[in-house]
């Protein structure tokens, strides 16, 4: 149910291993609307399946500006390509199209109301169709009520955080970084310029300030005074703990992608890590089906939800600390020091194993 990146990914795998699957989308055409920055790590990209020289991708990034908030530069430079800005609504459309050349089916237009066991199946009202399956994997993204309702499961509401994100013409900035704005008038999270190119970039703020439209301008104001304004979206970015859904793998609905908040705390990206616990959910109910055994992929997506929640505890102790010690951390990971080890060792995506030596 639901056909974002984590959703057609797990279809594609269920059915490159054998499964019957339709995908479910709510929306007329996949990858609409599209409200994600899109900035996806080139080694993610790689271990999901998906090419580094798409159709989708807008720009290439090798580092990352940050602007604290006392107004020091401060730099991370892994002098080579490290991540891609992608479009994505071509490259959610990509993913449909694998999942459609492995077998799976994929209805547009069409909205799940409910969802109920009848018998050792579940009985799925669509609002074009009742369907029966065996499985579901519920991927209907952040509101999640279809999982709330029937398994009475689901992310911390509180941690997430309403963000506009902007795009915008005219930011006069080296395309080759993202920049990092942290602000104290947004505690809550920070501030992006995600270069498209020389002049285009997307451009986010976050707050769960009831004022974040007033917050938006004045970040604006200081920062981007002469860009122009072409677009502008709204969306929730999740800053909590992941549900384990190999927990719940027994019920046979399972939750993956941002209804199950797999999202990376730290910096609110989904895609990969989202995409790659999909996978091996998916190959776990395959298994499953065609009578094996659903351990490995199951050993493996726990690991991946560990690395998820190490990171949203990272997000709660960045969260304590005052703006003074954020500053000296900043200073010493962009140090003549830091800069090479977080080069050579750091991963966008596995960020606390990677630097401990024990990555998946």
């Amino acid at each position: 149910i639901g056909g974002g990146p984590a959703g057609l990914i797990a279809a594609r795998e269920a059915a490159r291993a054998g499964a019957s699957v339709i995908v479910f989308e709510e929306h007329m055409e996949i990858g609409e609307p599209e409200r994600c920055a899109g900035l996806l790590s080139l080694s993610g990209l790689k271990r999901l399946g998906f090419s580094v020289s798409g159709k989708y991708l807008q720009n290439i990034i090798r580092g990352a500006v940050i602007r604290t908030s006392n107004g020091r530069w401060r730099i991370l430079d892994a002098g080579r390509p490290v991540a891609a800005v992608v479009s994505r609504s071509i490259f959610d459309k990509e993913a449909a199209k694998q999942a459609e050349h492995a077998g799976a089916e994929i209805v547009c237009g069409v909205r799940v109301k409910a969802v109920k066991r009848d018998g050792g199946e579940f009985r799925i009202t669509a609002s074009d169709s009742i369907r029966q399956s065996l499985w579901v994997i519920d991927a209907e993204g952040a509101g999640a009520a279809l999982l709330r309702r029937f398994l009475g499961a689901g992310t911390e509401p509180r941690k997430w955080i309403p963000i506009i994100q902007l795009i915008v013409e005219n930011h006069g900035l080296d395309k080759r970084f993202v920049y990092i704005y942290l602000k104290d008038y947004l505690p809550d999270f920070f501030a992006y310029l995600i270069p498209i190119d020389e002049s285009l970039g997307k451009l986010g703020v976050a707050s769960r300030s009831p004022d974040l439209k007033k917050l938006l301008m004045r970040f604006l104001g200081e920062e981007f005074p002469d860009v122009l304004c072409l677009n502008s979206s709204s969306h929730v970015i999740y800053t909590g703990s992941p549900l384990d859904s190999t927990i719940l793998f027994p019920s046979r609905l399972v939750p993956v992608g941002d209804a199950a908040g797999h999202v990376k705390a730290t910096t609110g990206g989904g895609v990969i890590m989202g995409g790659l616990i999909a996978a091996r959910i998916a190959s776990a109910i395959a298994a499953s089906l065609n009578g094996g055994s659903p351990e490995r992929p199951l050993a493996e997506a726990r690991k991946l939800i560990k690395e998820l929640r190490r990171m949203a505890y990272l997000r709660r102790l960045i969260g304590r600390m005052n703006s003074p010690l954020l500053e000296i951390l900043i200073a010493i990971a962009t140090s003549k020091i830091g800069n090479p080890y977080l080069s050579r060792k750091g991963d966008m995506d596995f960020q606390i194993s990677s630097i401990l030596g024990s990555r998946f």
